[in-house]
């Protein structure tokens, strides 16, 4: 597995390794967030669909899990990324990624109906499984003009759990690098 940045030993003997979880619903962006920080290197499972697709629909899904890892440059952390299967009928490996998490990225595509009643299905499975509720939604599928008017509050709710809430484009690295650095402080604050 590649990682991002190159490490000496002082560093080595200091990292603070943390388990993050990717999250939601087919298509939301996923394995594109693994494949936009890891490109090639990146472990994935994507397989066909085994129905029949209509319309704009991928044609291919995540059947167990997505995996990469990197070591942050500006903190003592190394981060095991695993992005899971959005559909529900492969949730059983919700259930084996999601043991002993540090943080949980749930991805949303904004143009799908009611995009944050559907992030519900993900949290109620994952944040069990969480050390502790560090969580971030990720409004994707946005144009830049719609992620620069949209006006969101910077948390919403879920339950008693205050969730931070922002707009991304998994496409460009920045993005899930402010993604993670998002969930890190959500981390460090619990």
């Amino acid at each position: 597995m590649k990682v991002l940045e190159p490490l000496d030993k002082d560093i080595i003997t200091s990292l603070r390794v943390r388990k993050v979880i990717i999250a939601g619903h087919v298509g939301s962006g996923k394995t594109t967030a693994l494949q936009t920080l890891f490109g090639g290197d990146a472990l994935t499972t994507d397989a066909s669909y085994s129905e029949a697709t209509t319309g704009d629909r991928k044609k291919t899904t995540t059947v167990a899990m997505d995996y990469g890892v990197i070591t942050c440059p500006q903190s003592a952390d190394r981060l095991h990324i695993y992005a899971t299967p959005g559909q529900e009928r492969f949730e059983f490996m919700w259930d084996i990624l999601g043991k002993n998490t540090d943080g949980l990225i749930v991805l949303m595509d904004a143009r799908q109906p009611q995009p944050i009643a559907a992030m519900h299905l993900y949290l109620n499975k994952l944040l069990p499984y969480l050390k502790k509720p560090a969580v971030v939604v990720g409004l994707n599928k946005l144009s830049q003009e719609e992620r620069t008017t949209l006006q969101l509050p910077p948390y919403l709710r879920h339950g008693d759990l205050r969730l931070r809430l922002t707009t991304t484009d998994v496409r460009d690295r920045g993005n899930v690098f402010q993604l993670l650095r998002l969930l890190l402080t959500e981390i460090a604050k619990g």
